[in-house]
């Protein structure tokens, strides 16, 4: 019987038991298809939406969805797209928000009375409506005729994002929109602490608004793009620190994030996404609490 256990185990590929100390890919064949990136989770944890191309497309370059899967039976199930997909456009880079009614994510879905010439890809959400997602809005106040990406908001509705405004395509900085009078405010770009470039990109903000991480160029990390964080201090954001060997390669690591009980830190790299145990990076100021 003792083996018989130990030999499910082995085979259950797919299941999540529990947080690993060393970097693993996260549910293989699932989730993490060697196509995709960013990851967030419904309140509970058993919900995860994740971006990867559509398989089934027959175009040159497949577009990219939004997929869901739902974790049952000890197994993550197979991943479907949102109801708002369409072969037309690409959807990408999902944060579902603490309270999990409300979905913001980057589209190249033309904006309302608008026909642009190439896809633009532009930050827009969508609410959870009888346990459907409903059709996207467009958030005016933040987008520009560049390229924004990775939304992410904390508990006071400030909303984070990168762009390539004002610079050159793919050269990207870390803006904040607050949230004030019922409205996002004009984009301010964040200072030289986070913003050091070449290019700072797909942001992720816990909740309280005090942790930051993303990911960088700037030089003297550990290859092509590492992962970083500051934190809320004082009034101020502290000088972003790379999270270190246990996740950063000489390869491209990209879009960070924390699950919401601030046990496991995912990430990816080749078109794949990773989990460990956040408590494994051993970064100061880096702790579990809810996220």
């Amino acid at each position: 019987m003792y083996r018989i256990i130990l030999a499910t185990l082995a085979m259950c590929m797919n299941c999540w038991t529990q947080t690993p100390s060393s970097v693993q890919e996260f549910a293989p064949g699932i989730v993490s298809t060697g196509k995709g990136f960013t990851v967030t989770f419904s309140p509970t944890g058993q919900d995860v939406y994740f971006t990867a191309r559509d398989e089934t497309s027959t175009a040159a370059k497949p577009p990219l969805h939004i997929y869901h899967s739902r974790f049952e039976q000890g197994f993550w199930g197979k991943a479907t797209a949102l109801e708002f997909s369409s072969p037309q456009w690409s959807d990408l880079d999902p944060f579902v928000t603490p309270d999990g009614r409300r979905m913001f994510f980057v589209s190249t879905r033309p904006a309302p009375g608008k026909d642009a010439p190439k896809p633009d890809m532009d930050i827009w959400y969508s609410e959870l409506q009888n346990d459907a997602w409903a059709q996207p809005q467009w958030i005016a106040e933040v987008n520009s005729t560049a390229k924004e990406g990775s939304p992410s908001l904390d508990i006071h509705n400030n909303l984070y994002f990168f762009s390539d405004r004002g610079s050159e395509a793919n050269q990207n900085s870390i803006y904040v929109s607050h949230w004030q009078a019922g409205h996002f405010s004009p984009p301010e770009k964040l200072p030289a602490e986070i913003n050091a470039g070449p290019s700072d990109t797909s942001p992720w903000i816990a909740r309280d608004g005090k942790t930051l991480l993303f990911y960088s160029t700037r030089p003297g990390g550990y290859g092509k793009a590492d992962l970083y964080v500051s934190f809320w201090k004082h009034g101020s954001w502290s000088k972003a620190q790379n999270l270190g060997s246990v996740v950063n390669t000489d390869d491209f690591e990209y879009n960070p994030s924390v699950s919401r009980d601030g046990r496991t830190f995912y990430f990816g790299r080749n078109g794949k996404i990773y989990f460990v145990a956040l408590g494994a990076l051993k970064v100061p100021g880096l702790t579990r609490r809810r996220f």
